[in-house]
C-alpha cells in the first residue's frame, strides 16, 4: 500500500493531507537536526509533535486505510518526560496507529542524564584517601553532585529491599556495581546476639551480631554504612542501616528490626539463629577496589568511581528520571515496535486499560524499574521482545474481572527475559500474571517466552484461567531459596490456571512447579523438568492435576504434603477471606469450577482432589516424596507414576538438552498412556520480529548462585542445542 507523509507547521495550523482517504499516513521523526515538518525530508525533531500530528489527523477525520505510522530515525531521543498517548492517539483494527523504528533497535528512548567525563577529578582530600582500599589510590575520581540538580541522591532509607531510590551509574552503557564487601561471595554472622524487636511500641529495636571479619572495623559508621542480607528467611533480603560497629569486638548493631528479626527462623541451635544467613556491605566508599565500583558518599552528596579504564573515550549517564519513558492510558490499536528502551530509573512502557495495544520486536535494557507493565484492557500484549539488565521485572500482566470470570486475553509471547532483578532480587520475576502486584489477571496467556539468570522465580501467577506454554526457564532462584521456576501462592480461588508444555531446567534451588501454601486449582501437564531440587511440588493445595510430566535428575520428582494440619488452614484468615469476597458457590464460579464448593464443606486442613497420574521419574534420587501421614492424603489421587531409576530413556539428544522420546524409550512400553510431549514447540521462535534464535544452554545452575549481584554476566556452559527455525 502506498502511503502519505504528513506535512505539518510547528503549530498545526495547516493540515494538508492528499488522498489520506485511501492511503496510510506517513510522519518522521529524527533526533537531531533542524525543526521539520515531519515529512521523511524534513523530519519532526520531538516525538511529541509526532503525536500531536497524529491527533490533528484524527480531528481532520478518521485515520486513514492502514492507518498512521510514525517513522523513528535512528539515534538516542534523550528523555526528560513520559510520552503520554492516550485514547486520543487510538488507532483501530483496520487503522493501527504505530510507532517503530525505521531499523529495528536503533531508535533509543533514553531518559539518562549524561555525565561529562572530564566533571569527574582526582581524589586529592587526604581523609577520603586514607579511607580508600590502598589497590584503589590513584585510581578513585569523585564527582560533586549538587550542581547536577539531581533527585535521586538523598540517604538510603533505613530499611529496604527495591535499590533504595538511590540513582544508578553507567559507564559506556554497562551499569557499574557499587561498592561491596565482600567480593564475589557474602559474609555471614559469627554469632547473632539479639534478634532485634519488630513490634510497633516503645521496644522496637534493631538487631545485633558477631562478624566474622574485622574488616568491619575499618568502616565509617557516621558517614552510613548499610548491609544486605537475607537475615531470617532465604526469600525477603533487607538491606538495613547500621548503627554502630564495635571495633575489638566486632559486634554489628543495626539501628532498624528487621520483621521477624536476624537469624535464620529454621535454626535449631542456637536459639538466637545459626548464623549461616548471607549478608554483605553496599556503597561504602573504603570498598572500592576494583575497577568499575562506585558509591555514593551521603554526607558530601559525592560520587566516588573507580573507572573500568584509565584513558580512552567513554559515555557516562546516570539514571535520575524516576518515571515511566511511554505511558498508554485506555489507548487502543497502538503499537510499539522495534523501539528500544533505556537509561531510566523507573519502567519502560506502562499500558492501562485500552485495547488491543502492541509492544513488539522491542529492546528493554538498563532501567530501574520494570520492562513493561499491562495493567487492565484487554488484548494487550508484549511480543518477541527482549529485557534485561533491569533494576525490577521483566513484564507485568493483570486484567480481566475474577468475580465475572471475565477474561483479559492479554498475553507475553515469544519475548527473551534474562538478568532482571538486579535492585530487587525477590518477586520480580521475568514475567508476572496478577501476583504480587496491583491487579488481578483472569485469562491471561504467557507462551514461547525464555526466561533465565534470576535471583528469584522465572514466573510468578495468580488469578484464574491463565495459560502457561511452551516456555523455557532455566538458571532462576540463583541467590534465594524456597521458590519455583513457576510460583503461586496461598489461593484456594486461584482455579483454572494451566501450565503445560514448559521445558525447565538447571535450577537446583527451585521447585519447579510450586503450588505452595495451600494453592490449589491448577494443571501441571505435559512438562520436562531437568536438575531441579523439586519438580511438581503441592503445598497442602487442593483440586491440583499433576500429569504426563517428565522429571529428570532431579532431588525429588514428585512432593505432596499435608502442611495444612499444622498450619491450621481450616480455618486460616487469608485463606478463607478470599473466598468470602468471591462468588464460588454461584454461577459462573460453580458451573467453571464444580469442585470447589463441594470441598468448602470438607476439613480444610487436609488435600482435597489432588492428581498425581502418568508422570515418568528419570534418575531422581527419591521419585516420590510424601510428607504427613498416610491417611491425610486419603482423598486424592495418585496412580500409574513410573520411576525408571537410571534406566536409559533413550531421549533424543539429552547431552544436547533435547529430551524428546525416542520411539523405542521404555516409557512407552511401561507406560503406554503417556502422551509425547511436543518439546520441538517449547521455547523462542521465529517470526516477523525475531529473526535468530539464541542456541539453548544448559550448565552449572548454581554459578555465582551465593552473590547477590544478580546483574553481571553469569558463567554459561558450551553445552548448546539446536532449536527448531
Amino acid at each position: 500500500m502506498k502511503s502519505t507523509a504528513l506535512r505539518c507547521s510547528g503549530a498545526f495550523a495547516a493540515l494538508l493531507l492528499v488522498g489520506v482517504a485511501a492511503q496510510a499516513a506517513e510522519i518522521f521523526v529524527a533526533p537531531e537536526g533542524a525543526a521539520g515538518d515531519g515529512s521523511r525530508a524534513r523530519p519532526f525533531t520531538a516525538l511529541e509533535q509526532a503525536r500531536d500530528a497524529v491527533r490533528a489527523l484524527k480531528k481532520a477525520g478518521a485515520l486513514p486505510a492502514g492507518g498512521v505510522t510514525v517513522w523513528l530515525q535512528p539515534g538516542v531521543y534523550r528523555r526528560t518526560q513520559t510520552l503520554e498517548l492516550t485514547a486520543a492517539d487510538s488507532g483501530t483494527a483496520a487503522a493501527p496507529a504505530v510507532w517503530r523504528a525505521v531499523q529495528p533497535g536503533t531508535a533509543q528512548l533514553h531518559a539518562g542524564t549524561l555525565l561529562k567525563p572530564d566533571s569527574f577529578q582526582p581524589v586529592t582530600d587526604g581523609a577520603v584517601l586514607a579511607r580508600l582500599d590502598p589497590a584503589a589510590r590513584g585510581h578513585v575520581l569523585q564527582l560533586k553532585l549538587a550542581p547536577l540538580g539531581l533527585k535521586h541522591t538523598e540517604t538510603y532509607p533505613a530499611v529496604f529491599n527495591n535499590g533504595g531510590g538511590l540513582l544508578e551509574l553507567f559507564y559506556n552503557d554497562a551499569r557499574m556495581p557499587l561498592a561491596r564487601w565482600p567480593n564475589g561471595t557474602n559474609a555471614t554472622m559469627e554469632r547473632v546476639l539479639d534478634r532485634g524487636d519488630w513490634s510497633k511500641g516503645a521496644a522496637r529495636h534493631g538487631g545485633a551480631f558477631v562478624a566474622r571479619e574485622q574488616r568491619v572495623a575499618r568502616w565509617n559508621v557516621a558517614g552510613g554504612v548499610w548491609l544486605e542480607g537475607y537475615w531470617r528467611v532465604p526469600w525477603d533480603p533487607q538491606t538495613v542501616h547500621v548503627q554502630s560497629i564495635a571495633a575489638m569486638t566486632r559486634q554489628v548493631t543495626l539501628a532498624e528490626s528487621v520483621a521477624g528479626g536476624i537469624g535464620s527462623k529454621y535454626a535449631k541451635a542456637p536459639a538466637l539463629g545459626d548464623g549461616q544467613e548471607p549478608w554483605c556491605a553496599l556503597n561504602l566508599l573504603e570498598e572500592i577496589d576494583l575497577p568499575g565500583e562506585w558509591c555514593v558518599d551521603f554526607p558530601s552528596r559525592t560520587i566516588y568511581f573507580w573507572p573500568p579504564a584509565a584513558n580512552g573515550a567513554a559515555q557516562l549517564f546516570v539514571s535520575d528520571f524516576e518515571k515511566p519513558l511511554v505511558t498508554l492510558k485506555d489507548a487502543a490499536h497502538v503499537e510499539l515496535r522495534g523501539l528500544a528502551f533505556a537509561g531510566g530509573l523507573g519502567n519502560g512502557v506502562e499500558i492501562t486499560g485500552g485495547a488491543s495495544d502492541l509492544i513488539a520486536g522491542c529492546t528493554f535494557r538498563n532501567l530501574g524499574g520494570w520492562g513493561v507493565i499491562v495493567q487492565g484492557g484487554v488484548h494487550n500484549g508484549v511480543r518477541s521482545s527482549d529485557f534485561s539488565a533491569l533494576g525490577h521485572g521483566g513484564i507485568y500482566l493483570a486484567g480481566g474481572d475474577r468475580k465475572t470470570l471475565t477474561p483479559c486475553g492479554n498475553f507475553a509471547e515469544n519475548n527473551h527475559l534474562h538478568h532482571l532483578g538486579i535492585l530487587k532480587k525477590t518477586y520480580a520475576a521475568g514475567i508476572h500474571v496478577g501476583a504480587f502486584g496491583p491487579g488481578d489477571a483472569v485469562g491471561c496467556r504467557v507462551a514461547h517466552n525464555l526466561i533465565h539468570d534470576l535471583p528469584h522465580a522465572g514466573v510468578l501467577y495468580g488469578g484464574n484461567d491463565n495459560l502457561f506454554e511452551f516456555n523455557e526457564i532455566y538458571r532462576v532462584v540463583l541467590t534465594s531459596g524456597d521458590m519455583g521456576t513457576f510460583y503461586t501462592t496461598h489461593d484456594w480461588t486461584s482455579q483454572g490456571n494451566v501450565v503445560r508444555h514448559n521445558l525447565v531446567h538447571d535450577s537446583p534451588r527451585a521447585n519447579a512447579f510450586y503450588m505452595d501454601d495451600g494453592d490449589g486449582g491448577d494443571l501441571v501437564e505435559g512438562n520436562v523438568i531437568v536438575r531441579c531440587h523439586y519438580g511438581p511440588f503441592i503445598g497442602g493445595g487442593h483440586l491440583n492435576v499433576v500429569r504426563n510430566n517428565l522429571i529428570i535428575e532431579t532431588d525429588r520428582g514428585l512432593h505432596f504434603d499435608n502442611r495444612g494440619v499444622s498450619r491450621g488452614y481450616a480455618t486460616d484468615k487469608g485463606l478463607r477471606g478470599k473466598l468470602q469476597t468471591l462468588p464460588v458457590t454461584q454461577p459462573p464460579w460453580s458451573t467453571r469450577y464444580p469442585a470447589l464448593p463441594k470441598i468448602l464443606a470438607l476439613d480444610l486442613g487436609l488435600p482435597h482432589g489432588n492428581v498425581f497420574e502418568r508422570n515418568v521419574t528419570i534418575a531422581c534420587p527419591k521419585p516420590l516424596d510424601l510428607s504427613g501421614k498416610k491417611t491425610d492424603f486419603a482423598d486424592n489421587i495418585l496412580r500409574d507414576n513410573l520411576d525408571l531409576g537410571a534406566e536409559d530413556a533413550r531421549f533424543v539428544n539429552a547431552a544436547q538438552l533435547d529430551y524428546r522420546l525416542r520411539p523405542d524409550s521404555p516409557v512407552f512400553k511401561k507406560l503406554p498412556a503417556f502422551q509425547p510431549i511436543p518439546f520441538e514447540q517449547i521455547g523462542l521462535q521465529r517470526d516477523a520480529f525475531r529473526a535468530t534464535l539464541p542456541p539453548r544452554t544448559a550448565g552449572a545452575a548454581a554459578g555465582r548462585g551465593d552473590v547477590f549481584d544478580s546483574g553481571t554476566d553469569l558463567e554459561q556452559s558450551n553445552r548448546t542445542a539446536p532449536r527448531k527455525q
